[in-house]
């Protein structure tokens, strides 16, 4: 198991799904608990709530596999594509596998049946379309979305979505008080 950090202004024992999108409402990268490789950032995240009081979450999270996560800019593992070519019933194009942004949308706009070209469902993804693919994916075995925290700089450490709930566990809390 790995570790990953998650600020926030509210204080919980569990992280609780019926509270996604109450941090700053953006799901850029996908739908799930967000955390990140970098205690630092964790705690500039919860500092973003205007809050005095903020937390910062130590996590255990599943180590990365080669086939259980997608990169939000590298290519997707054809064992993941395989997985859900078989869950789906059809081929996906390999234009929808040449990164993992483009993959996670392309499930999640053919779930909810948005679109009829390649473009259309690797382009852009409403809410309804990313809330289909984080239920998908973990039944293909699929648990972490993962962006680097500075694209630029991949490096200085990753960020997550972890969409599976029962894939990880809080370890600790730590209040930060200015």
């Amino acid at each position: 198991m790995a570790i990953a950090y998650h600020g926030t202004a509210a204080l919980f024992s569990q992280f609780d799904p019926s509270h996604l999108l109450e941090g700053d409402g953006k799901f850029k990268f996908g739908v799930g608990a967000y955390l990140t490789s970098r205690y630092e950032t964790a705690a500039l995240y919860a500092g973003k709530t205007g809050s005095k009081v903020r937390y910062v979450y130590t996590v255990e999270i599943p180590d990365m596999t080669d086939d259980n996560h997608l990169v939000s800019r590298l290519p997707v593992n054809p064992a993941i594509v395989k997985r859900a070519e078989e869950k789906l019933g059809e081929t996906i194009p390999a234009e929808a596998c040449e990164c993992g942004k483009f993959f996670r949308k392309y499930i999640g706009n053919t779930l909810i049946g948005f679109g009829k070209t390649i473009k259309q469902r690797t382009g852009s993804a409403s809410l309804e379309a990313e809330n289909a693919a984080s239920k998908f994916l973990p039944t293909i075995g699929v648990v972490l979305l993962v962006w680097p925290t500075a694209q630029t700089k991949p490096e200085a450490g990753n960020n997550y979505a972890l969409m599976d709930y029962s894939a990880f566990k809080i370890l600790k809390v730590d209040k930060i008080e200015e």
